[in-house]
């Protein structure tokens, strides 16, 4: 460029052709060109040291991310799981609430439909029990609860219920047809399957009080919804005939809820019941 000297040391002048110094004449400025440039690489490299992370650094922080993902996981999995089981308890209110109302205009009688219509579990035990999911009862109850999701729980997510678990998926059962669009249901009642109108266990069209006296104990002590589970002391008898497609129950147990289940008592009352389903 014209007006440089490529030197070690070099200079930038202005001159004048002609006449005396004038008040706007920029003078010599001596600069140290390679001196400048290798401080301002020095700076530079200064700054990106002091700004960047070590290796031993960045390993520190990721293992302090792991052990705090390590202690908050199982307490978000927990909370979760807390907040599904209290939404399970207010749908098995509604459900009381709706079958309450069915009770003042029914004479107090429990929703009966025939034997034909039931849609039962496999047997549990060598007595015969089983339990009923409720899609048949749908039909009785959906004048007074038009909200069909209140029948199914919400730890139990879409596609769940499938192998063995299908059998506690009960449709809407009408005249006894099924009719899935209509609705469907996951919980169950041991009582509303109960098929001996000789036993004291049997509950479709009877009262509650009359139920609970011949059993001995309060509307407020007798459960008669639940949501579904599969205790392990079921297991050496029902598991081969609780098989769908090889697929069978475990060994140990299952249930909706961790460590117990929701339950529906006479009384409409609903409650948590902490229960180990390995025993």
């Amino acid at each position: 460029m014209p007006g440089f000297c490529r030197t070690r040391r070099a200079k930038i002048k202005i001159a004048l052709k002609d006449g005396p110094a004038r008040p706007n004449e920029v003078k010599i400025i001596p600069m140290r060109v390679e001196q400048s440039a290798r401080g301002r690489n020095l700076r530079a490299l200064r700054l990106r040291r002091q700004g960047g992370f070590t290796l031993i650094a960045l390993l520190v922080v990721i293992a302090i991310i792991a052990i705090l993902a390590a202690i908050l996981f199982p307490v978000f999995a927990q909370a979760k799981a807390s907040a599904k089981r209290t939404a399970c308890l207010a749908n098995l209110r509604q459900i009381g609430i709706a079958n309450e109302l069915y009770l003042l205009d029914c004479d107090d009688l429990m929703p009966w439909v025939p034997d034909a219509w039931l849609q039962l579990t496999p047997p549990i035990n060598t007595s015969g029990r089983r339990y009923a999911p409720v899609g048949p009862f749908l039909p009785l109850w959906h004048p007074y609860m038009k909200n069909k999701e209140v029948f199914t729980s919400p730890a139990l997510g879409r596609g769940e219920l499938k192998g063995w678990k299908s059998h506690f998926l009960g449709t809407w059962r009408e005249n006894g047809v099924d009719n899935p669009a209509k609705g469907s249901a996951d919980y169950i009642s041991d009582l509303l399957a109960e098929q001996d109108p000789a036993s004291v266990r049997f509950t479709r069209g009877r009262s509650p009080v009359s139920v609970c006296d011949a059993k001995g104990l309060s509307v407020s002590e007798q459960e008669w919804l639940m949501s579904p589970f599969f205790e392990a002391r079921w297991w050496d008898y029902a598991h081969t005939l609780w098989n769908v497609g090889g697929n069978e129950p475990p060994q140990g147990g299952w249930s909706a809820h961790n460590k117990g289940r929701n339950q529906l008592l006479f009384d409409m009352h609903v409650k948590w019941v902490p229960k180990d389903i390995r025993q």
